[in-house]
């Protein structure tokens, strides 16, 4: 009994003992820290609308906390932001979500600010209204951090780390895209990456000391963003006033005493620099790297290798001290003193420009493309002029057509100089539809190489309009998510010229008959080249441009048949091209849904008056099967040199059903076709026609596009069909059964094929 009371007392201590060391035990800082920072942490998921500034339209997700809850503000990066239309919205941490609207994003730095809007959480208790404060000044080397955030996609990752570094360069992450520069960044080896950025760098008391950015692929480094210059803008968007950005265009380069000293820094000068900074591991000074064109930096007289001395009535300034300096100094002369070769000058003063004002926020649509000023970062990344030429942020349809690319710049329209958006808008505006005009460009990174591209206006499908960003002030964004957007982005339809241009003048071709037949020859008027662009990717269409062979089953009518590898759809721009000399507009007037061939028309007028011998003509289509031993001559276009016809003779080895699989994107495939496979491998060609001795035309040799399953990629194969279908089809437009809208200029009638009403005139009215 006494040892049963002795175990029971010994197991009551002990449970005492248990609860007094729960009650009293230490609580992890970094536990407790998170506790509270977590709330406050919220992942962002972003639609960006258009291609803007270097950056393509998509989708992304990265991370953001609240640094202000009772206002709604959510400190993010720049490149989550960007400065293009999106929509965004934020998930926190107990699963609400709520849309987001961009109120801030920084000219150069990589930091912005959403706002959301408190109402709409309807569980906000659950999140202790938790916002994290910024310790601009709190970072140390050897700090111990956590970041906090979205890490490669997931809900929260929780990285840890050691500030290493507090004075390295902007990193630079190459491209056309965003660029941070004119400032320091914090390092760790915290091994972020994607999804991660905008996450808080946490201290052990829950403070943010600077703003996660970026990563390096090769290594585990990490880039942070240092707070200043957050700070200064949070406070002016707190006062409802827009945060003062000034600049000279020039790149600042940070440098230590030896590597001021290569440059030529006096040992007067390096004794003052010493001095003032008090063996401080950052002794060093700011050195001119790059003087962007036609800024006030340039006027001044700055140069690359020039050591910055003061800016006002600071020495030595670092950088937050020397952009603190120009932002309160915006629109205003600046003063700076600098060393070249060992001297120092005061070189004449500057006007600090606004930043804002180099960053586009508008835009132009044109031809299905997205044009905008050459902004600040552009300009540094191509050492271009930011005030001088348009922008192709998105080449679109008209442009791509003409083989103008993406991240050009267009620097007249015709004869006119276009050294500014507003330039360009009122050059294309003046054209009417289908107008053709030469646009002069360059590519940036390639300025002294100026290229001219002939451009087809089309404000049939794309129309002129202008969009314009403003970024609302706190107390004036309105609570709808749709609202919101229109607020922050308006648009306005640019009147064009309502004349639609036309060619009148007769068009003449000459056609090479240098075959060794006569049957050859006689059938190179027939055909042409066909050439099809996409306007929007609908029907499972592979890829834009499309160009083959053409037959002319009609010239009285205009009527060209072609394969459906060339005519992928309906909805694109189709021209005719005969002789490589002449080149018509042409209308897809049919399709046929299961065979290999479509009809397109041109306007058969064009020609008259032209001799015989300088206008299409009708090919001499004869139906029949095709049998094993037939002897027949290949007639086609060149795929390399189209204004050149080959010609080769073959023999019918083998007939078959032709086969092509399902595509990984369902799209039109070719059925229930019989093929005719030939003895030997023709010419690499657009395609063309097989006629026999008399010269009349038995098959076509059509291309055919199928996808391979085992590499995931698109191919063609070339194979002969009859013209059996074809003629069909041809045969109601003689007999007057077959309508073509007079409008539209789409069939509406086929026999064999089933009936549709046109919907501009009804069934029975034509041409």
């Amino acid at each position: 009994m006494a040892e049963r009371t002795k175990l029971a007392a010994g197991l009551a201590a002990g449970t005492l003992i248990a609860a007094w060391y729960r009650r009293h035990r230490r609580r992890d800082p970094w536990e407790a820290m998170l506790d509270k920072a977590l709330p406050a942490i919220v992942v962002i998921r972003v639609n960006y609308v258009k291609p803007f500034d270097g950056e393509q339209a998509g989708s992304g997700s990265a991370t953001g906390f609240v640094v202000d809850f009772e206002r709604g503000l959510i400190l993010t990066n720049r490149h989550v932001i960007g400065t293009g239309p999106i929509r965004a919205e934020a998930t926190f941490v107990n699963k609400e979500e709520v849309p987001l609207t961009p109120v801030y994003r920084d000219p150069v730095h990589d930091f912005g600010l959403f706002h959301f809007d408190v109402t709409k959480l309807r569980y906000a208790d659950e999140l202790q209204r938790a916002e994290i404060p910024l310790a601009e000044d709190g970072a140390k080397v050897g700090l111990e951090i956590r970041v906090v955030g979205n890490d490669s996609g997931e809900k929260i990752q929780i990285l840890a780390g050691t500030l290493a570094r507090l004075d390295r360069n902007a990193p630079l992450y190459g491209g056309d895209g965003f660029n941070d520069f004119n400032t320091f960044y914090y390092s760790a080896a915290s091994n972020t990456s994607g999804g991660s950025s905008g996450s808080p760098v946490l201290d052990s008391r829950g403070r943010a000391v600077a703003l996660n950015a970026g990563g390096c692929n090769a290594s585990a480094s990490s880039y942070y963003l240092p707070l200043h210059a957050v700070v200064r803008a949070l406070d002016a968007l707190k006062r409802f006033e827009t945060p003062q950005r000034g600049t000279l265009r020039v790149v600042w380069r940070h440098v230590t005493c030896d590597e001021a000293r290569r440059l030529a820094l006096s040992p007067a000068a390096e004794a003052l620099l010493r001095r003032h900074h008090h063996g401080d591991d950052t002794c060093g000074l700011l050195c001119v790297d790059q003087v962007i064109t036609g800024g006030s930096g340039s006027e001044a007289g700055l140069e690359p290798g020039d050591l910055l001395l003061s800016c006002g009535d600071k020495r030595f300034p670092d950088f937050d001290a020397l952009e603190s300096y120009l932002d309160s100094n915006v629109d205003r002369a600046v003063q700076l003193s600098i060393e070249r070769g060992g001297a120092s000058k005061s070189i004449r003063p500057a006007r600090a420009e606004s930043l804002h004002n180099l960053v586009p926020s508008n835009f132009l649509e044109f031809g299905g493309g997205v044009l905008h000023s050459i902004s600040l970062g552009t300009a540094r990344s191509g050492n271009l002029d930011a005030g001088v030429g348009v922008y192709v942020a998105f080449a679109g349809f008209v442009l791509d057509v003409a083989g103008v690319p993406a991240h050009a710049v267009l620097t007249a329209v015709g004869d006119v100089e276009t050294p500014t958006l507003d330039a360009f808008q009122d050059a294309v505006a003046k054209l009417g539809d289908g107008a053709r005009v030469n646009v002069r460009y360059y590519a940036v990174g390639d300025r002294f190489n100026a290229q001219v591209a002939l451009v087809r206006v089309n404000y049939r499908w794309f129309k002129l309009q202008r969009w314009r960003r403003r970024d609302p002030h706190l107390n004036e964004i309105p609570v709808d998510a749709n609202a919101s957007f229109r607020a922050c982005w308006e648009s306005t339809q640019i009147e064009t010229n309502k004349t639609p241009y036309t060619e009148d003048a007769p068009a003449a071709a000459t056609f090479q008959r240098s075959h060794a037949t006569d049957a050859a020859n006689s059938v190179v008027s027939c055909i042409c080249k066909v050439s099809f662009d996409v306007l929007h990717a609908v029907d499972g269409v592979h890829d834009w441009h499309f160009a083959g062979c053409g037959i002319v089953v009609d010239a009285e009518r205009g009527l060209v048949s072609t394969d459906r590898n060339t005519v992928v759809t309906a909805l694109g721009e189709c021209a005719v091209t005969f002789a490589a000399s002449v080149e018509l507009p042409a209308k897809v007037i049919f399709v046929h849904p299961t065979r290999n061939f479509a009809i397109v028309r041109y306007d058969a007028s064009r020609f008259d008056g032209v001799s015989a011998d300088r206008r299409p003509t009708s090919a001499p289509l004869r139906p029949r099967d095709l049998s094993v031993g037939d002897a027949l001559e290949f007639v086609g276009l060149s795929r390399t040199n189209p204004d050149q016809s080959l010609s080769q003779k073959v023999t019918v080895t083998e007939l078959s059903c032709v086969n092509i699989a399902q595509a990984h994107v369902p799209r039109f495939r070719a059925l229930n076709e019989e093929i005719a496979k030939f003895d030997q491998v023709l010419n690499k060609s657009l395609g063309g026609v097989l006629v026999d001795e008399d010269g009349s035309v038995s098959a076509t040799w059509s291309c055919y596009s199928f996808y391979s399953w085992s590499d995931e990629k698109n191919y063609e194969a070339f194979h002969a069909v009859g013209v059996g279908v074809a003629r069909k089809v041809q045969a109601p437009f003689n007999s007057g059964s077959l309508g073509v809208c007079v409008r539209c200029g789409s069939l509406y009638a086929v026999e064999g094929i089933p009936r549709r009403s046109c919907p501009s005139l009804g069934r029975n009215q034509g041409r």
